[in-house]
């Protein structure tokens, strides 16, 4: 095989995996009923001074603002029998910033589906050998990431404080991350336990996804074994 097409399958590989992954992501994040569950395992609505309706209509409207369906995060609930503005300026600056991390993995993702759908049509026009050569990228890409997950679950186990700070460090230029638990709502509502139940959800469904990959590879590499390159 052509060194130029090798350099595609892996190509086709790392946009599989950010579509796969990026999916999970949105997957986890927009799911009301994680939400429910994490707030009733986490006292969040004794934390919060919020009820469950309430909670309830906050975390709609905070997740429609993340799927770029409203501008603004000016939303009003009764917190501790009293109605006010639920987000101070501080929390509503940092939320820009993530709305913006949102709105780019949507963009990666699409782009690599779009990008995908035009490799595999390459391989089926110039590659003769194309299902062997798709096969082993499945199981080449799911045993990679497996690799990576299995890492990335160690470091989350052993210290997860520090390489969720390190996220921060790396994706947001400021410090609005960094809010008070005795006075922002945002942080009551999603505090650090929360954010690691989330990425020990969306890492699982990635490996589901990645796992149906390997073992389809791998049984279509079996099935085409005859091929010879």
């Amino acid at each position: 095989m052509k060194n130029y097409k090798k350099f595609l399958y892996v190509l086709s590989g790392l946009a599989l995996s950010f579509v796969l992954l990026l999916t999970a992501v949105e997957m986890v994040t927009f799911d009301m009923n994680h939400y429910a569950r994490e707030y009733e395992k986490h006292d969040i609505m004794v934390v919060t001074g919020m009820d469950k309706e309430n909670l309830q209509h906050v975390t709609k409207e905070l997740l429609s603002y993340l799927r770029d369906d409203r501008e603004d995060l000016n939303i009003r609930a009764v917190v501790k029998g009293e109605e006010r503005e639920v987000f101070g300026e501080r929390e509503k600056l940092h939320m820009i910033d993530v709305k913006e991390l949102f709105v780019g993995g949507r963009w990666i993702r699409n782009i690599s589906l779009f990008l995908l759908g035009g490799l595999l049509i390459f391989f089926v026009a110039q590659d003769k050998l194309w299902r062997r050569g798709i096969s082993k990228t499945l199981m080449y890409t799911a045993m990679a990431n497996i690799d990576l997950i299995i890492i990335l679950f160690l470091l989350m186990y052993f210290n997860f404080t520090k390489y969720f700070d390190y996220f921060h460090y790396i994706f947001f230029d400021n410090d609005l991350w960094v809010l008070d638990p005795n006075a922002d709502i945002m942080i009551q509502m999603l505090p650090e336990a929360f954010f690691y139940n989330t990425a020990v959800k969306i890492a699982v469904i990635y490996i589901g996804f990645i796992m149906i990959l390997g073992v389809t590879g791998f049984w279509r590499y079996r099935k085409n074994k005859n091929y010879n390159e």
